[in-house]
């Protein structure tokens, strides 16, 4: 059994995989922190830049992004909606064209508003398509993240698995055997349904059984072999000079 889901190009080699998870996920806070508290709109082109850089430093192919970034924009979309509506509304403003080209302060927050939205969305994912799963909860857990947290999150995202893998199974013997459908498929698909769950759950069972037999007690073997190297100190470096320059242009 071989899938993936949210570390899909986690296997890549660049400069932002071979970082520390710890630092990854420390930046990656710190600047969704910054991003969040900045007021000054002159200052998100500098943020999409430092984004879009990250994103050609991955290697992860331009489309990934751009399919995460087309699920993201309904809504952003419905939250500008509707904070575009309640503004005309409160105020008692009519939907003409000379009222919409008409500059009003609640197009700086919408600005706003989306631009936090997409920048903040695609650091996260470049941070999570550059680090393997398991990495990331190995940085959790050195930032003291309970470790009932991390050792759920590692269960449900195997058994995740465990459920995929068994649905194909299931599908797959279904179709080899009906090859020409001669009765209707919602007489078999409440069947198919209760097959797939109880061998998911018979295998996820006998999966936890063979951790325990192996001495399993909630903690994961990480074998991390992360070290901070010089070129995590480069990026914090970066990172750094990223929020001397924001601080410059906010003052401004």
């Amino acid at each position: 059994m071989k899938h993936d889901f949210i570390d899909k190009h986690s296997g890549l080699d660049s400069a932002i995989h071979r970082l520390d998870p710890r630092l990854k996920l420390l930046l990656t806070f710190l600047f969704l922190t910054l991003v969040s508290a900045t007021a000054n709109i002159k200052l998100f082109p500098l943020y999409f830049l430092v984004v879009i850089l990250l994103m050609v430093f991955s290697k992860v192919p331009a489309g990934f992004y751009f399919k995460k970034l087309l699920l993201v924009t309904p809504l952003a979309l419905i939250l500008a909606l509707f904070i575009f509506f309640s503004y005309f509304f409160q105020e008692r403003l009519s939907f003409s064209w000379a009222t919409l080209s008409t500059y009003y302060p609640i197009y700086d927050r919408l600005i706003s508003m989306i631009a936090k939205i997409y920048i903040s969305f695609m650091a996260i994912t470049v941070m999570i398509s550059c680090t393997h799963f398991n990495d990331l909860l190995w940085g959790l857990r050195k930032f003291h993240l309970p470790m009932v947290v991390t050792t759920l999150s590692r269960l449900v995202y195997t058994y995740t698995f465990v459920f995929i893998d068994e649905l194909h199974r299931t599908l797959r013997a279904y179709h080899s055997r009906t090859p020409v459908r001669r009765i209707s498929r919602m007489k078999v698909y409440g069947h198919i349904a209760g097959a797939i769950l109880l061998r998911s759950i018979d295998r996820s069972d006998y999966i936890y059984k063979a951790m325990i037999s192996r001495g399993f007690d909630g903690n994961f073997p990480d074998g991390n072999s992360n070290r901070l190297k010089m070129g995590d100190l480069y990026a914090a470096l970066m990172f750094a000079t990223i929020v001397v320059t924001a601080i410059f242009f906010w003052n401004i």
